[in-house]
């Protein structure tokens, strides 16, 4: 087992009881309205990002775009939203470390995440699982995958699986 791997699974396991422990003390929000269609989408690569905008605007979603996490935790509590799609890997804080931060805040802790990164790896999807993430899109990805899952999240019929991959 190398130094990385040791360090990583620490890692998880901090997350894991800070989720815990964040879960036990948190006081469930209203469940959000149906109507609700505002989605974050959250990638450092502007071509990406456009893509995914751009198919989930021509599904009639709202759209806020963020190119970094400083930008999505910003534009989050500006406007929360239903449903967020975070890439890892950005400049700065990844995008896991961003979805703690963003945890910290009482208005965003019920808003779903799915993970949208061309890193697929068993730890990451295990990482995000432990973040709280309802599902993990290994790009590319195709529009009718990334419509439909948002689509299951945002009308409550996803089953919260942590390790969908449509």
């Amino acid at each position: 087992v190398s130094p990385s791997q040791v360090r990583r699974t620490r890692r998880i396991a901090r997350v894991r009881q800070r989720m815990a422990t964040r879960d036990s003390a948190r006081v469930m929000d209203e469940p959000r309205s149906r109507g609700d269609r505002t989605v974050l989408v959250v990638d450092d690569d502007d071509d990406i990002r456009f893509l995914h905008s751009e198919v989930l605007r021509r599904e009639g979603y709202n759209v806020i775009e963020a190119s970094c996490a400083a930008e999505a935790e910003r534009a989050a509590l500006d406007n929360v939203p239903a449903l967020i799609l975070m890439d890892i890997a950005m400049p700065g804080l990844d995008g896991l470390s961003e979805i703690w931060r963003l945890r910290e805040h009482p208005e965003l802790v019920n808003v779903p995440v799915v993970i949208v990164s061309a890193h697929d790896a068993y730890d990451l999807r295990a990482e995000a699982a432990a973040q709280g993430c309802i599902g993990y899109l290994t790009k590319p990805v195709e529009p009718e995958g990334l419509t439909s899952l948002v689509g299951e999240i945002l009308q409550g019929e996803c089953g919260m699986n942590p390790q969908t991959d449509k």
